[in-house]
């Protein structure tokens, strides 16, 4: 009878699990805990490939799918661009405009003899020179690239100190930040229907590429929704049902008080208690901070979660007996 009793709850948990893998597998969560793993201890390199977390910043403009990483490091950037275009890729940084009048710019192709990047120079709001043929000097120290069927990647490195008249400083605050591609090698080629974008980043401070590449996505789909409030409602209802049945064995032990039994619900209320204050604490740090509304929401869930474990705990395994040691001290033989 027991051990049909707890088919119910057995199910439901195994439901949730299950639906836990598939959730977990439709968010792409595995290649995003291994990304966040590798991200901590990828090495910089300079040859034309990216590993997650091989640069600390990261961003991407969605419409256009350019992509720009970056760190610092002592007196340089560290930069690399990634456009689905085959031609030349390029990013720039500064100018007062309009356009991209002014900019300092790291334009680069790949082709068969390997990468070749040049330091250019914004001369009008449409046109780019290089900075020797302004009179000053290529200041690309180093640089790699490779281009694929899914695009093409240039690495390089840069001062961040400007060496002529033609560079801009790299500076902390917020810089004007632009990226272009085209389908053609051609350095003075203008990229008639290639990708732009253009966005304002602190190159000091981020964004941080893991904002970009967390275990959370930004959304998610109505199916998505749907699998996670099942999962969730399922792990609910089988833990719930375990611990209920657990805790009327609890109470089926002979004797005048509570028995050992007994002693280990004492301990696990106690963790659902501390588990319950620090996930208060959470919330209430959340709403003071504005924290991700995903992170106050599930810190009151498990509150909630853990409140009803306790008084689930209590009901079962310690009301009962303080009914009998009640009814004995009324003299009634039971």
């Amino acid at each position: 009878m027991k051990g049909e009793s707890a088919a119910l709850p057995l199910a439901s948990l195994a439901g949730g699990v299950l639906l836990a893998f598939v959730l977990g597998f439709s968010l792409g969560a595995p290649r995003r805990l291994v990304s966040l793993v590798v991200s901590r201890h990828a090495p910089h390199r300079l040859d034309g490939r990216v590993e997650p977390g091989e640069y600390r910043f990261r961003w991407q403009d969605e419409a256009s799918k350019l992509r720009f990483e970056w760190s610092i490091e002592g007196d340089r950037l560290l930069g690399a661009v990634f456009s689905p275009d085959t031609g030349w890729v390029a990013v720039g940084f500064g100018g007062e405009g309009p356009l991209m009048y002014g900019a300092d710019i790291v334009i680069g192709y790949v082709d068969a003899r390997g990468a070749h990047l040049r330091d250019h120079y914004a001369t009008t709001p449409t046109n780019h020179d290089p900075d020797s043929a302004l009179g000053g000097s290529d200041d690309v120290l180093a640089a790699a690239g490779l281009e694929t069927a899914e695009g093409t990647m240039v690495e390089f490195v840069r001062p961040l100190a400007a060496r002529d008249s033609t560079d801009q400083p790299i500076e902390s605050g917020q810089t004007h930040v632009i990226a272009a591609s085209s389908e053609t090698d051609d350095f003075a080629a203008y990229h008639f229907g290639g990708r732009k974008a253009v966005s304002l980043l602190d190159l000091f401070a981020g964004p941080p590429a893991a904002a970009e590449r967390g275990v959370l996505p930004d959304h998610i789909t109505d199916v998505q929704i749907m699998l996670a409030t099942w999962m969730a409602l399922l792990l609910i209802v089988g833990a719930h049902g375990l611990a209920s049945q657990w805790a009327a064995r609890l109470a089926e032990v002979p004797g005048e008080g509570p028995a050992s039994g007994a002693d280990a619900a004492v301990a696990l209320i106690a963790v659902f208690v501390l588990a319950e204050l620090a996930a208060l604490g959470v919330f209430a740090i959340g709403v003071v901070v504005a924290a991700p509304a995903w992170l106050v929401g599930s810190a009151l869930a498990l509150g909630l979660l853990a409140l009803a474990g306790i008084i689930l705990l209590y009901g079962r395994a310690f009301v009962p007996w303080e009914i009998v040691r009640g009814e004995r001290e009324d003299g009634i033989p039971w």
